[in-house]
């Protein structure tokens, strides 16, 4: 006996259901980190900042000339970028009377290189103006020296980017921290958690934070920390991009909700 194969309305109905199961979520505010995730640090940023450190190592007493500290330091980089196990390497490389206050103006020197010209992604400001035309209310927080992080916004545009509604600077005091800024953001937005959006590149620190809060994430894995593996399930995002302009592609209602 011949099986009868399902109409096309049966077909759609399972279709319907299955969607109506499994929507897309609605997102109605989204958090951007800014380095890595809305222009390229690693490119235009992150190896003049090591120059910058190396010299401030050899200023503060480690025994090797600026080049040698600076190709080091670029050496234990892409074994891990955190500047904790970058800075300990070099300094166990050359050697120093004062180790500590090595290591301090390395880390100092870092966060303050000064900020020349950078730019966007190419896909940025086109996804700015998408969520903000979808009536989508959009959020950064940086992480870093507070002075530095204001002149990179300023070389980028961003602070006379109509689209961006605020910009919240976490310090290296931890005055302000990105979890801190995601709950003042939700306060002051009074959207749900499960209704914004945070993308960033650190699984160990905006994708950990927003998940903490019970946002949804995805990572941009590019950049400085683009080999970080995540430590346990709070850093591993809900989707992993290699572009900015995909975030429009994600199965999500950029929407505000009315």
């Amino acid at each position: 006996m011949m099986k009868r194969k399902p109409s096309n309305r049966s077909t759609n109905n399972k279709k319907e259901r299955s969607r109506a199961a499994h929507p897309r979520p609605l997102i109605r505010c989204v958090i951007f980190d800014l380095d890595d995730t809305l222009y390229d640090c690693l490119g235009q940023r992150v190896r003049p900042a090591h120059l910058h450190a190396a010299e401030a190592m050899v200023a503060a007493g480690l025994k090797a000339t600026v080049e040698k500290v600076y190709h080091a330091r670029l050496r234990a980089f892409h074994v891990d970028p955190m500047l904790r196990h970058i800075d300990a390497e070099v300094i166990r490389q050359f050697g120093a009377e004062n180790p500590e206050a090595v290591s301090k103006a390395a880390h100092d020197a870092y966060f303050a290189c000064p900020v020349g010209k950078l730019t966007l992604f190419r896909g940025t400001a086109p996804l700015l103006h998408f969520l903000r035309k979808s009536g989508v209310r959009i959020f950064i927080t940086t992480f870093g020296d507070v002075e530095t992080q204001h002149a990179k916004v300023k070389a980028l545009g961003l602070d006379r980017e109509a689209a961006i509604e605020k910009i919240y600077y976490a310090d290296r005091a931890k005055r302000m921290t990105k979890e801190s800024a995601f709950r003042q953001i939700q306060s002051e937005t009074g959207i749900p958690p499960n209704q914004i959006l945070v993308v960033g590149d650190r699984p160990m620190s905006e994708i950990r934070a927003a998940k903490t809060v019970g946002m949804h994430t995805v990572r941009l894995r590019r950049g400085e920390f683009a080999s970080q593996k995540p430590a346990d399930e709070l850093e591993r995002a809900d989707f992993e991009i290699a572009n900015i302009s995909e975030v429009r592609k994600l199965p999500y209602r950029f929407s505000s909700g009315d």
